[in-house]
């Protein structure tokens, strides 16, 4: 039995349980596991985040459903794509991107939605009143990824839910983008954990974080100086350090405090890193 995990941008809602609940009406014997539901609403690049920090630690072969999805109900599509270790499920708008960059494409399809209802009306052990599988505009949490990864958990192949696709077909989001200036470095805010932490879009190799030992953080609310270390408590409380996290990104942080309050920054929005002293 396959694991599936979840990751939405619907917070405490019925939502995430009502996907829970579709999956388990199609395949009783499922596990899933809720990765995280808190993904900042309709911030595909924060999701795609979240999804390529999280998904290692999944067992080799589980699914897992990314649903942040600013497009639903429009042209976009909804893909299943294997890669050589897992089995993405979500819209193609660059959120399941990065995994696939890092663990190789090996096929996908762009989900036919009639012949997936078919098979989850076959399934599906609730209590279905209609003739038809609903497709809503809005809730393709529901109505699409959920029963796709069901379907999956259970040994239906992909390509019985949908047309192949290819990896040139699938939207590109990246979350090492540095752009060289005179200056510094710029680089986005690509994720802001409940603590207030920055993660950047870059890691360590990428700006030679290794030679400094104070930076310079230009934002659009002023220029900050942080120290370089390696845990929180390498600088005093209430001071800005800049480290490398546990998933491999630069980020910054305020030791017991909010960086993304002190620097004023947000998800997407560009920042200059200054070398001030070296180590």
């Amino acid at each position: 039995m396959r694991l599936i995990g979840l990751i939405t941008d619907f917070g405490l809602s019925p939502y995430t349980g009502i996907m829970r609940a579709v999956i388990k009406s199609i395949n009783p014997e499922a596990e899933v596991i809720d990765i995280d539901h808190s993904v900042p609403n309709f911030n595909v690049l924060a999701g795609a985040y979240v999804l390529y920090s999280s998904y290692r630690w999944m067992p080799v072969g589980s699914i897992i459903v990314t649903v942040v999805d600013p497009g639903v109900g429009s042209a976009r599509e909804a893909v299943i794509v294997e890669t050589n270790t897992y089995t993405l499920i979500g819209p193609n708008n660059g959120v399941i991107y990065p995994v696939v960059e890092a663990e190789g494409y090996r096929r996908g399809v762009s989900i036919d939605y009639q012949k997936l209802a078919e098979r989850a009306i076959s399934e599906f052990k609730g209590r279905v009143t209609h003739d038809r599988w609903v497709f809503s505009h809005t809730f393709h949490g529901r109505d699409v990824f959920a029963p796709a990864a069901a379907l999956l958990s259970k040994g239906v192949d992909m390509e019985d839910l949908g047309k192949p696709i290819d990896k040139r077909s699938l939207k590109k989001v990246r979350l090492d983008h540095v752009e060289k200036h005179e200056e510094g470095y710029r680089v986005s805010v690509v994720y802001i954990d409940k603590f207030g932490n920055v993660a950047l879009t870059a890691k360590p190799g990428l700006l030679g974080m290794h030679r400094w030992k104070v930076v310079a953080i230009q934002t659009p609310t002023g220029t900050f100086n942080a120290v370089v270390g390696r845990t929180f408590s390498e600088a005093t409380p209430g001071d800005l350090i800049m480290y490398v996290n546990s998933f491999g990104f630069i980020e910054i942080a305020v030791n017991q405090g909010n960086a993304a309050r002190r620097l004023g920054v947000e998800i997407g929005e560009k920042i200059t890193i200054i070398p001030m002293e070296e180590a």
